[in-house]
């Protein structure tokens, strides 16, 4: 049966690409054979080089063992890889289609594929979380890849789930029709396929969407012309309100696992690994709910803004024929004129992660991105301008003084609609503070770092949490030593409570005190599983939109007048936790062992603070 539906699909695509031949005289093939699932790539786009030749069977000598292959554009049952949507979709110079007023470019795909959704399996640092948990628990390596898979590698996974031919590791660094779906990532064909069905209930949570079966691709506009499309690709352009509604993104950025034995047997405990979703439900950015606050916005009008780099309304023509032809107000062959649209998401995706992209700009040699290195720079920049202007505030909330002693409390505040950091425990942040005297000696410093990106004590030797197997620095409302730290973090823990850095051990949090979103409720429905854990949860001044630290400081008056720098830092991934996963020995940890040690580590800055003190 499995068989069949291939030979169907591909037979579907033969039909569908000569009819658009007869309608539109376009010298365009959508499909290059039915055996082998490869599809002619675009030709004439900006940033979208021609096709690649057809890989060597054999890699030269001087390529690493794990490189991975040039993208194609393929076919593979239900999924297509981007490069297929690119040939509509991406930017061409003779065509005003998919421009902001100011002619800026911002095609779907030009902008996506330089995005982590793009390269999520890419990633080598996710690649060697993989390999980590399957190196740990080497009895469930099989349910481990498909899980991680199922979100990663979403479109190979499900034509695996139906074949029997699941992902693997292994199968990454493979140039075969099943690989080239799998190293696209979280591609068009998948998210733009899945129904409304059970969006935003525990049914589609962990990866758990449903894809339609009738080759239909969901956006957000009413009567799309059907025929260039359905022509050129196979796939129905339909109108569906879940592109544009949170519970989508819901289903992949909602992932619970099984806690495991060592021996991997289930201890029968669900972790909650990532929360997005979730936080943001509980929180006043929430529009899923019938009285929506004034803050409230979705998951894409942060990610997939509709407005241009200068705040301005988008309207344009959401798709181009390579050579100029439909799209930007032009006829394209047997006079058919696309009409311009909004809303039109920008397809950025930006995140806090801009280690990853300069890893992957750093070593395109191996890791082939879909993306040019010019690309790769502008996720980047868009990040960090997105963690500096977009995160957080840090302020001076008061200051009070005993003796020589001067008490300072500051306050961050998150300006985000989920937790701050969210996502995997791998991400944490925390303060540096300092406090400097009239002659600009500093008097108190907690959470300075050296370039490894470790946390310093204050004798400049790295705190005993930084350490493989040390202890977890706790949350804290009050520091008076300068060796204590405040840094925002989920840890997790064992069945026994021990705290673990391995996703399939995980059974609870030993510390969760990353910053809750505003509106955040303890009698909300999804409270339980977003609630802070370890001393932030008693902590008073810890509540929803942020958290209040105190700093003791001895400061003799007959030094001042003092001033106080202070700034909140994040880093995408801690080096508590890039220790722990170096102690693994697979070669996928190898090779990010090598990226990460030539890869700045030093953290980004969200906000800072600079202020003179009585």
């Amino acid at each position: 049966m499995q068989s069949t539906r291939r030979n169907l699909g591909a037979l579907t695509f033969s039909f569908a690409s000569l009819g658009v031949l007869l309608a539109t005289s376009l010298l365009v093939s959508a499909c290059g054979g039915a055996s082998t699932g490869e599809i002619h790539q675009p030709r004439g786009s900006q940033d979208n080089p021609d096709p690649s030749p057809e890989p060597p069977s054999t890699p030269p000598p001087t390529t690493p063992a794990l490189a991975l292959p040039t993208p194609r554009a393929v076919t593979d049952g239900a999924f297509a890889t981007s490069l297929l949507c690119a040939t509509c979709h991406a930017n061409a110079g003779s065509s005003s289609a998919m421009r902001d007023s100011a002619g800026r470019p911002i095609a779907p795909f030009d902008l996506w594929r330089s995005s982590m959704m793009s390269n999520a399996v890419r990633d080598p640092f996710w690649r060697a979380v993989v390999s980590a948990e399957m190196a740990a628990t080497p009895s469930k390596a099989d349910a481990i890849q498909a899980k991680c898979f199922s979100c990663h590698g979403a479109m190979a996974s499900r034509e695996g789930q139906l074949d029997g031919d699941e992902p693997t590791l292994d199968m990454v660094y493979e140039d075969t029709t099943r690989g080239q779906i799998l190293i696209d990532g979280a591609s068009c064909t998948v998210c733009h396929q899945i129904t409304d069905e059970g969006l935003g209930t525990d049914a589609s949570y962990t990866a758990h969407f449903v894809v339609n079966a009738r080759r239909e691709a969901y956006g957000p506009h009413a009567s799309p012309r059907e025929m260039p499309m359905t022509g050129m690709s196979g796939y129905r352009p339909m109108q569906a309100a879940q592109t544009t509604e949170s519970d989508l993104c819901g289903s992949c950025h909602t992932v619970f696992t099984e806690a495991l034995h060592a021996d991997g047997t289930p201890t029968g405990l669900v972790f909650a690994e990532q929360t997005p979703y979730l936080e943001w439900r509980n929180s006043v950015f929430n529009d899923e709910v019938a009285d929506p606050a004034p803050e409230a916005a979705s998951c894409q009008a942060c990610h997939m803004p509709t407005s241009s780099e200068k705040g301005e309304s988008i309207r344009t023509t959401i798709a181009t024929m390579m050579g100029g032809g439909m799209g930007g107000g032009g006829m394209g062959g047997g006079g058919m004129m696309l009409q311009e649209r909004e809303p039109f998401g920008r397809h950025i995706l930006v995140g806090g992660n801009t280690v990853v992209p300069r890893m992957i700009l750093e070593h395109a040699d191996e890791l082939t991105p879909n993306a040019s290195s010019a690309a790769l720079q502008a996720t980047i920049d868009r990040a960090r301008e997105a963690l500096q202007n977009d995160t957080a505030t840090l302020t001076l909330a008061g200051t009070d003084r005993t003796g020589d002693h001067m008490v300072l409390t500051l306050e961050v505040e998150n300006l985000t609609g989920h937790k701050l950091p969210t996502g995997i425990p791998a991400r944490r942040m925390w303060l540096y503070v300092r406090v400097l005297d009239s002659d600009d000696q500093v008097v108190f410093s907690s959470g300075a770092w050296d370039t490894s990106g470790r946390i310093l004590a204050a004798d400049g030797v790295p705190l005993a949490s930084e350490a493989v197997g040390g202890p977890v620095e706790p949350h804290r409302d009050r520091i008076t030593d300068a060796s204590a730290v405040q840094i925002y973090e989920d840890v997790m823990a064992d069945s026994a409570g021990q705290p673990t850095h391995r996703l399939m051990r995980a059974a609870t949090h030993k510390k969760d005190n990353r910053l809750l979103p505003l509106g955040w409720r303890p009698d909300h429905e999804d409270a339980e599983r977003t609630a802070p854990h370890g001393a932030a949860a008693t902590d008073a001044n810890f509540a929803g939109g942020g958290d209040q630290v105190r700093y003791e400081v001895l400061a003799p008056s007959s030094r001042g007048p003092y001033r106080l720098e202070a700034n909140l830092v994040y880093q995408a991934i801690g080096q508590r936790f890039a220790a722990e996963l170096l102690e693994y020995d697979t070669p996928e940890i190898r090779a990010f062992e090598r990226y990460f040690d030539e890869a700045a580590r030093e953290p980004e800055e969200l906000s800072s603070l600079s202020t003179a003190l009585p």
